[in-house]
């Protein structure tokens, strides 16, 4: 006997999707890819077609083209938009080349979200590509940006919880003089310029009484002046400002501090756990932690040589005694004078748990590079070598006749061990001499039954047999008891860590 035919949906039957309170129909919507999908849905009957006008999240992409005309579909869906409060926002509009969008627009979106937001707002802008700039010297183009900006009111927000603003170059941003952002937890500011003494205020504790991350990258202050942050819940930091010539920070909760390049600083963190200091230089006599913790969680180290320029801060190392992790990225790039320089200045390392080194350029001999850093830190338990993924350094021997990284006693150990060490993993493996020279002079110094595992990754080349024979041969040092790990780094690009 035949099965009877599927049944048919009846004219008048119950559509029971539609029949769905509003909130789980939002919850459907909220699955799609953008606004524009979720509006589509109002051509399926008359029930849909105010359903995604409620919505209480809006990611609003703009086309990837220069007209301004297609901006106009951002303006209308906020116009659209009934809903009573708003738990997420985005408009995002990177991608639209070289289109100028007026601060009068900007300031429209702006406005809409302080009075329906009551969660997270991410709005980023387009910044000018390499072929849009002119080719200025870097200590003209601030004169260049303020040129072409306009002045960019930011509304009081007093139910956001995260605001997230990616102005590019060409707005002057200007807070509100008064009231609070009561809400508000998470701060990020990009943009051209802002006011030292402006910036300061919004960032207080009057202002933002429950912010706890804080993140201000200004391409540069409208003048040169001092800014003091003061803030009893603050517990994460990055601050980067041209013309800041005094930064004051007071933050009796903050954990994580990242600055670069105050003329001067005067920080007090009693509770610091993570310090990384970029820039130029770190000058224990103008950059001062006037109350923080002498030991850390995890201190990055700087120190590069490039055409006799130094950017340096071991001068940190005067005021840390101890991470439990501590970072060094290095660029070595000058010839003789700058190894001897870096042997000087790298003479001494606070005492760490987890050693990783981040070695960018490089121009002189690897082996004795790195065992020069592990003299210093005998006690490790864990140790990570990493290179720059894009431009991996010369491992091979410098080129520079008479340098003393060629010397024989630049390869001694001094009779060090490294008795406590468990880990070792190195990034783009190339399974060079120097390399293979380094990692075995390193395992002869191991405990073997301490040693745990062994990390080795090689770049995405095809894997030749001299490298599989370079690692087998370290499998071969090691005992049964550690692991020994190959693996070939995928060709994905990695994603920038925050």
């Amino acid at each position: 006997m035949d099965p009877p035919p599927p049944a048919r949906r009846r004219r008048g039957a119950e559509d029971r999707i539609s029949s769905l309170p509003d909130e789980l129909l939002h919850l459907i919507l909220l699955r799609l890819p953008s606004i524009a999908e979720a509006a589509r849905t109002s051509v399926l009957s008359r029930r849909w077609r105010p359903v995604w006008t409620h919505m209480p999240e809006l990611v609003l992409p703009a086309p990837a083209t220069t007209s301004p005309a297609n901006l106009d579909s951002i303006d209308a869906v906020l116009r659209s938009s009934y809903a009573p409060s708003l738990h997420a926002l985005k408009i995002d509009v990177s991608n639209i080349g070289q289109c100028h969008i007026p601060s009068h627009r900007v300031a429209s979106w702006l406005s809409f979200a302080s009075e329906r937001l009551a969660g997270k707002l991410d709005v980023d802008l387009p910044w000018p590509s390499d072929s849009h700039l002119p080719r200025l010297r870097l200590d003209h183009l601030g004169q260049f940006v303020r040129e072409m900006e306009e002045e960019l009111a930011l509304p009081l927000f007093e139910r956001a919880t995260e605001i997230d603003i990616d102005l590019g170059m060409n707005f002057f941003l200007r807070p509100p003089p008064v009231g609070s952002f009561a809400a508000l937890t998470c701060l990020t500011i990009t943009c051209a310029h802002m006011d030292g003494g402006e910036l300061g205020r919004i960032v207080s504790s009057a202002q933002c009484p429950r912010l706890r991350k804080l993140w201000l990258s200004i391409i540069e202050l409208v003048a040169a002046c001092d800014v003091t942050i003061c803030s009893g819940s603050l517990e994460y930091l990055y601050y980067s400002a041209s013309e800041t010539i005094k930064l004051e920070v007071t933050a009796p909760m903050l954990l994580e501090i990242l600055v670069s390049d105050p003329k001067e600083a005067y920080i007090v963190a009693p509770k610091l756990e993570k310090v990384d200091w970029k820039g130029k230089c770190y000058d224990p006599g103008r950059h001062k932690f006037a109350v923080a913790p002498r030991h850390l969680r995890s201190l990055k180290i700087m120190y590069s040589t490039y055409f006799s320029t130094l950017i340096s801060s071991t001068g940190l190392r005067q005021r840390f005694d101890a991470a439990n992790e501590l970072m060094v990225s290095l660029a070595l790039l000058d010839g003789i004078e700058g190894y001897v320089n870096f042997l000087t200045d790298m003479d001494k390392l606070p005492a760490c748990e987890t050693l990783i080194i981040h070695l960018f350029r490089n121009n002189h001999a690897f082996a004795p590079i790195m065992l020069h850093l592990l003299r210093r830190c005998r006690c490790i338990r864990k140790l990570k070598l990493h290179s720059d993924w894009r431009i991996p350094p010369e491992t091979g021997p410098c080129s520079t006749s008479g340098c003393p990284c060629l010397l024989p006693e630049s390869y001694g150990m001094d009779g060090c061990t490294f008795d406590a060490l468990e880990e070792i993993e190195i990034s783009l493996f190339t399974g060079s001499t120097e390399e293979e020279e380094f990692v075995k002079l390193l395992l002869s110094r191991c405990n073997m039954v301490t040693l745990k595992s062994v990390g080795l990754t090689v770049p995405f080349v095809p894997v030749t047999s001299e490298i599989m024979e370079v690692v087998e041969g370290i499998r071969a040092i090691c005992c049964p008891n550690t692991k020994v790990q190959f693996n070939v780094r995928s060709r994905e690009v990695p994603k920038p860590s925050f």
